[in-house]
């Protein structure tokens, strides 16, 4: 649980340093960014595991 939550924090932290890099960045594009999500066919989905056997 803990190493979610640092993984989380760091991510969030980068997040607030593309604010700070690129301030004209769309807030609520960003408000969509999760560190959970993961790209497919160039969209944002949530990771969903997938049982691998």
């Amino acid at each position: 649980m803990e190493v979610g939550a640092r993984y989380d924090y760091g991510f969030q932290f980068a997040l607030e340093q593309l604010q700070i890099v690129f301030p004209d960045l769309d807030d609520a594009k960003l408000g969509e960014l999760d560190a959970l999500n993961m790209i497919v066919d160039g969209k944002l989905v949530l990771f969903a595991p997938t049982n691998a056997a």
